[in-house]
């Protein structure tokens, strides 16, 4: 290499290993060609649908300040203190009530984990009940012979999305995400809310974290939130950033999802039929509906349990149309499900296996 200096030829074989070091330690969810659902109803959705009803569990430090949607700018995590944290009555209750699977919320709007994820300070690591909630979860599902999923709250997280860019925030989620399926053994369902806060380019970040759940867990079907839908398809929404602070002139179809669901919504009168198109492809997708079994999510003291006669009805409206039902508890500031709540659930499985009897 006459005429070229070894200072030169060093820079270059330095820039040369520097861009093959970046090359190769590119993260592995960016190297994965775009995963995508099911074309036929496969062994994995056939299992999931023979579940049929499962238990939706809201706890966090929403329970302690009595509010769901992060909006007390004072919480902190010594806020929360739950007092007779009891994890396994949860599961317990969910086996004895016929329930066969369990989703617990591990991340909602005030961005407080139920587990010590090493990407936050504001997880259980830093409140005064230090317990890895999401542990004691799935140990007690598969202890109870109950199928654990997670909750995780993409877009509306009022702790730190306000304090990221939009691609900042994205990577935070996916490394949140890939502790709670690396870290906990097999989860049946990943159920993503707020699908639609991502900001500019919400689609293709909707794509990247479908991706790379599914290369984590091959087997646990992703669920992103279609919120009040019916399960005809997939829902289109307007993008917006940070919990509306921002509104984008964009457009994202909550898709790829390996289960179109509908809250407080059942499938249409005719049932739910589970090949749906998108993009000019047929895919197989079943449907979930999520009720509060009160009249709200979380524990705030208006936790009345709705009549037994809403409970009837609400069942056939959703498992006899094809779909699952997913029925959310509020435990609350002890920790346990408050007995009028289990009283109620426990009164449905009487009524059901009354009915399948005559």
């Amino acid at each position: 290499m006459q005429g070229i200096s070894l200072r030169h030829r060093v820079i270059v074989s330095v820039t040369a290993a520097a861009a093959f070091l970046l090359a190769v330690t590119k993260p592995v969810w960016s190297q994965s060609p775009p995963a995508q659902p099911a074309t036929e109803r496969t062994t994995v959705i056939a299992e999931w649908e023979s579940l049929k009803y499962g238990m939706f569990i809201h706890f966090g430090l929403s329970t302690f300040m009595q509010e769901e949607y992060g909006k007390k700018e004072e919480a902190i995590c010594a806020d929360y203190r739950p007092t007779e944290l009891d994890v396994d009555q949860w599961a317990r209750v969910a086996k004895e009530a016929g329930m066969k699977y369990a989703v617990l919320t591990t991340k909602h709007c005030y961005g407080h984990c139920l587990w010590p994820s090493k990407h936050s300070d504001r997880t259980v690591a830093q409140s005064p009940v230090k317990d890895d909630v999401v542990k004691l979860f799935v140990d007690a599902c598969r202890k109870h012979s109950v199928k654990p999923g997670f909750y995780y709250l993409l877009g509306w997280d009022n702790y730190h999305q306000r304090r990221m860019t939009p691609d900042q925030y994205e990577e935070f989620c996916r490394n949140q995400i890939s502790e709670l399926l690396t870290g906990y053994g097999p989860i049946v369902e990943l159920w993503l809310d707020i699908p639609f806060d991502l900001g500019p380019g919400n689609s293709a970040r909707l794509q990247r974290i479908y991706t790379l759940a599914k290369r984590l867990q091959p087997d646990c079907l992703v669920l992103f939130n279609q919120s009040f839908w019916d399960g005809t398809g997939p829902h289109t929404r307007r993008v917006t950033w940070n919990y509306h602070r921002e509104t984008l002139n964009e457009r994202v179809t909550i898709w790829p999802t390996d289960i179109l669901n509908g809250e407080c919504t059942p499938p249409p009168k005719d049932g739910h039929v589970p090949w749906i198109g998108v993009g000019g492809k047929n895919y197989y997708v079943p449907m979930q509906t999520e009720d509060c079994l009160t009249e709200v999510w979380f524990h705030t003291g208006k936790n009345k349990p709705k009549p037994l006669d809403w409970r009837m009805k609400r069942y056939d409206e959703v498992v006899g149309r094809g779909a699952n039902w997913l029925l959310d508890v509020a435990p609350d500031q002890t920790g346990r499900i408050p007995q009028d709540q289990v009283d109620a659930l426990m009164e449905l499985k009487r009524a059901l296996d009354g009915r399948a009897k005559n």
